[in-house]
């Protein structure tokens, strides 16, 4: 059985499963029950959602640079 060619219109790439989607969400959350509730809630939500996006950030520009130059 013959191998697939590679580098066509078929080729995409996916990026790894990561928790800091999912813990952003969670500081965004914690900003907006802040908003209602107290200050300390939203200083908490306000640096989650902080170190999470710089985290993110981090990883993709860490993926980006492991990709394999065209």
């Amino acid at each position: 059985m013959a191998e697939p060619e590679h580098g066509g219109h078929g080729d995409f790439h996916l990026p790894p499963p990561s928790i800091w989607p999912a813990v952003l969400a969670l500081g965004i959350a914690g900003v907006l029950t802040g908003l209602v509730i107290n200050l300390v809630l939203l200083a908490v939500g306000a640096l989650v959602t902080v170190a999470a996006l710089a985290m993110w950030i981090k990883d993709a520009r860490k993926e980006y640079r492991e990709l394999p130059q065209q």
